[in-house]
């Protein structure tokens, strides 16, 4: 509910007047529009750390995969058999 419609509603409940049986008890609209602004409040806050908690995982996420593609791209020493002959050895099909 946008805030104009909560105003409009809230000067209706005050305008009654003082009748005898009153719609409202004294000071229901005020704590109903407290009310609605602390949630707002709380929605808000709950949305800004969504999106602090999405980009710090992208952050984290690119830093992962950036150290792999590094560990990739890196030309190493000669002693270092390529990925296909590692996982060969560590699993020969003959059993040898």
């Amino acid at each position: 509910m946008k805030e104009d419609n909560l105003e409009y509603l809230f000067g209706a409940v005050r305008s009654s007047g003082n009748t005898e049986s009153p719609i409202a008890p004294a000071g229901y609209a005020e704590a109903v529009l407290r009310r609605h602004r602390h949630r707002v409040q709380e929605s808000q806050a709950f949305f800004r750390t969504s999106i602090l908690s999405i980009a710090t995982a992208f952050v984290i996420l690119g830093a992962i995969l950036g150290m792999n593609v590094g560990s990739n791209s890196s030309t190493g020493s000669e002693d270092q058999e390529p990925t296909d002959e590692m996982a060969y050895t560590l699993w020969d099909p003959a059993g040898n």
